[in-house]
Order: C-alpha cells, then sequence, then structure tokens
C-alpha cells in the first residue's frame, strides 16, 4: 500500500486542541493559506469555529470535484456539550497525528482529553470529495455564487447532507464563499447575518493567486488526484467511530511495514505529456469566463441601487425590478409628451380660430358706454386656462385708456401676473396677459365672467 496522501493536509489544519505539538508548530510555521484564515478570524468582529479551503482536483475517473486543500480550526464560542463515545474519537485523532505527525498511535498526549463536536466535524471534512454542484459547497462553486446559511432550521431544511451534518455538530451559521479555485467554507456555532464585509475581505486574499494554485492542483500526476482508501472510509457514513479508531490502527501499522521492506527506484525522464493541454485549456478558459462573469456581476451590483441580498439570483431579481420600474417612468413620460404637444396643438388652433373670428365659444363681446364717452365702445374677452396658468386677451378700441382698466380688474382679482403685452393697430388695441389662476377661478367660464363684471365698473366708473 503506498503512503498516506496528505500533501494538501498539513498539520496545521488540526484542530489546536487536540494536539499540543501541533498547536505550536501551528504558531511557528504557518502556511500562506493559514496566514490568510487568520487575518479573516482577527479581522471580522463575529466567532467563527473554522474554516476549511476546498479545491477544485480531479478524482480517479477523471471527475472534477472539490477535495480538502487547508483549513484553521479556532473552536467554538461557547461550550456546548459533546456528544458520541469519546476514547473512539480520541483513537481516531491520534490515528490522524500519527500518519501526519511520525508519532505512535498509543503515544499519550493533549489528544487524550475530550474531542468536541465541532472539531470531529472538522476533522471528518478531510477525506471529503464534493462532486460539483452536490451540497452547499459544490452548488456555490458551481454557481459562483454566496451561500449564506444562519440559524438552526436553515441548515436543517437545506437540500445538503452536510449542512445537516453541520447543525448536528452545533454548527448555527455555514457559509460557502466561491473563489477562483475553489469555495472557502466557514461555520460557527453562533448565529451571524450576512457580511458583505466578509465576503469582500475573501475575494481580495483569495482571488489573487487562485491561478497559480488551480494549475499546480490539475498539473499533479495528469490532473488526477490519487486518493487512497482511508478518506474513502472516512467519507463513509456507515461506520462507527470504533470502526474508524481500528481503521486507522491498521492502516498505519501496514503503512509502516511497506515502507521499511519496499521502497521502489525513481525512474528518470520525463513523463508522456499525452492529453494533458487539452484538459489545462479547458480549465483556464472556464475560470476566465468565471472570472469574467463575476467581474459583471460586480458592475451590475453598482448600478442597483437597492440590492436586497447579496447572492446572484437576488441580485439579478432587484436589477429586473429596477429595470421594470425605469421603464414604467419613461412610459410615463412620453405619455406627459405626448399629451402635452396635442394640447399645445389645441391651443394653436383655437388661437387661429379666434384670429379668423371675433365671435367664437370663448370670446366675450361687451358694449361699453361711459357718461362721457361719446359712442359706443366694444371689448371683447377671451380666457383659456392650461393648468395652474390662464391666457386673457383682451381687443378693444385705443381709447379711454383700455390698458389701464384691465389691469385694474387684474389687480382687483388678485391675479399674479406672469407676462403682459399690448399692441395697437389702427386704433383696435390688442392686449395679451398671462396669469396664475387662483383656487377660486379654476374654470375659464367663471375667470371670464369675474373679468367682465370688474371691466363694467371700470367701464362705468369712467
Amino acid at each position: 500500500m503506498d503512503d498516506f496522501a496528505v500533501s494538501s493536509y498539513n498539520s496545521s489544519s488540526l484542530p489546536k486542541h487536540s494536539s499540543h505539538h501541533l498547536h505550536q508548530q501551528q504558531q511557528q510555521t504557518p502556511s500562506i493559506s493559514q496566514k490568510k484564515l487568520q487575518h479573516i478570524f482577527q479581522a471580522q468582529p463575529d466567532w467563527w469555529a473554522y474554516a476549511i479551503i476546498w479545491q477544485s482536483s480531479k478524482d480517479d475517473n477523471g471527475h472534477i470535484c472539490l477535495t480538502w486543500d487547508d483549513g484553521y480550526f479556532q473552536g467554538t464560542k461557547e461550550n456546548n456539550p459533546t456528544s458520541g463515545p469519546q476514547p473512539e474519537r480520541n483513537k481516531v485523532m491520534r490515528g490522524i497525528q500519527a500518519l501526519m505527525c511520525e508519532i505512535g498511535p498509543d503515544a499519550p498526549g493533549p489528544a487524550d482529553g475530550d474531542v468536541t463536536d465541532a472539531e470531529w466535524f472538522y476533522v471528518m471534512s478531510l477525506a471529503r470529495s464534493i462532486p460539483l454542484g452536490e451540497g452547499v459547497v459544490g452548488k456555490a462553486f458551481n454557481s459562483g455564487s454566496l451561500v449564506w446559511l444562519s440559524g438552526g432550521n436553515q441548515l436543517r431544511f437545506y437540500n445538503c447532507q452536510r449542512a445537516k451534518e453541520a447543525q448536528i455538530h452545533g454548527m448555527q451559521t455555514m457559509v460557502c464563499i466561491p473563489t477562483l479555485n475553489g469555495v472557502l467554507e466557514l461555520g460557527s456555532d453562533l448565529v451571524i447575518t450576512e457580511n458583505w464585509d466578509l465576503v469582500q475581505v475573501v475575494k481580495s486574499l483569495f482571488d489573487k493567486s487562485g491561478s497559480d494554485q488551480s494549475e499546480k492542483a490539475f498539473n499533479n500526476n495528469n490532473n488526477k488526484t490519487q486518493k487512497p482508501d482511508v478518506l474513502s472510509y472516512l467519507d463513509s457514513e456507515e461506520h462507527s467511530d470504533s470502526d474508524c479508531a481500528q481503521f486507522f490502527m491498521d492502516y498505519h501499522l501496514t503503512t509502516e511495514i511497506n515502507n521499511n521492506t519496499k521502497k521502489s527506484p525513481k525512474k528518470r525522464g520525463r513523463k508522456p505529456n499525452l492529453g494533458r493541454d487539452a484538459p489545462l485549456n479547458h480549465v483556464e478558459a472556464e475560470r476566465q469566463r468565471r472570472e469574467k462573469l463575476n467581474h459583471r456581476f460586480y458592475a451590475l451590483r453598482s448600478v442597483v441601487p437597492n440590492v436586497s441580498r447579496m447572492d446572484k439570483a437576488s441580485l439579478l431579481s432587484d436589477a429586473v425590478s429596477y429595470i421594470n420600474e425605469l421603464r414604467s417612468k419613461v412610459e410615463d413620460l412620453e405619455t406627459r409628451l405626448v399629451r402635452g404637444k396635442k394640447l399645445a396643438m389645441t391651443t394653436a388652433m383655437k388661437t387661429e380660430a379666434v384670429d379668423v373670428t371675433s365671435q367664437s365659444t370663448c370670446t366675450t363681446s361687451v358694449d361699453q358706454v361711459g357718461p362721457g364717452s361719446p359712442s359706443v365702445t366694444t371689448m371683447e374677452v377671451e380666457v383659456k386656462i392650461i393648468g395652474d396658468d390662464g391666457m386673457i386677451r383682451v381687443q378693444s378700441d385705443s381709447g379711454n385708456y383700455p390698458a389701464a382698466r384691465l389691469m385694474n380688474a387684474v389687480r382687483d382679482l388678485e391675479l399674479r401676473v406672469h407676462h403682459a403685452s399690448m399692441s395697437c393697430v389702427n386704433e383696435l388695441m390688442m392686449q395679451d396677459v398671462v396669469v396664475r389662476v387662483p383656487d377660486g377661478l379654476k374654470s375659464e367660464t367663471a375667470l371670464r365672467a369675474a373679468l367682465l363684471r370688474r371691466l363694467e365698473l371700470s367701464a362705468m366708473q369712467t
């Protein structure tokens, strides 16, 4: 049997409560991924129990899946009670430490203490292999969208076995943030609401170097991840904790015997590179496509004023609602514009009709005879109201100060004048006044009648 493939499983990924030796190593020689995860934990005000980096790779059948790349365990905020047999869990923890740190499986140490449910869930994730689109992690990577489950009900009723297992082991919040090369999973025993700052920090840390890591992952052993039987055994849900402990002990003894008895010499020379360029090109093209798609979603998020949630489905829904709102506003403005054009055309046609004939529906003629006037003075009054403004046109003889009489009538009615003009041709005076119509004179008939009364009184006084 070959050596246990733990190239992507370093000892600093294990829970710090499991081994004092591993905890010291985690503090002294942290990897780049460890430093990034520690920075995330220190920069966020919320308490996260663990973080796991799932990296895209290929299984034995050549199918792309997500496997453990690195992780960091901080522990739960609350002292939750543990469940499950502790002796069997301690044996499994010592077996994992023996495989990674070269210590005896029966050696005493801090791992003999209680293993919490959160630690057990975290360690058992070492052997997980998640297909694309399956579970909360696979869906986040396949869709490129954030998945944020907050509260025990969301974890329990979400269509994902891993989310249910996390809830059973005391987790109340589970977050999967897609990156260029995989998914970052975060878990907490507290209920934490959506935090966009956390997403931005993860994107800034893991989306920059994702290209190099992706190339290394797919270039390893002709783009295939050799996974030993021990990982498949841990991934199975049909074994108890005692079976896991016995399996680790047998596997560790078999591995030591094989390593001491036979070591195959390495063959020099290059391995055949047939069939490698096509998968690499395909993966690179898919990565670039997802990166462009993410940039477009970022641009769309910047122009949508109100975003209800951070996932892409909610963003698209908010964008559609915003576009429909803009479309309704445009249609309303177009309707108003057409209505204004029709009203302007109607006003122009009525004005031309008044110029052609002095007898129209909106024109009133008044015969005014003053006490000292030698003849009868005829005055025609036309009123047109558009909105809150009114247009008054008065046509009369130029004698006896018609402009003064009209201004006196406007003053008596408390009309605010916007514009006034007059012209005199062959002793015929034409006066145009644009006024602000008060609330009591909103109709053309009422305003015309009020003007006529004031003009008649003014004519009688003169």
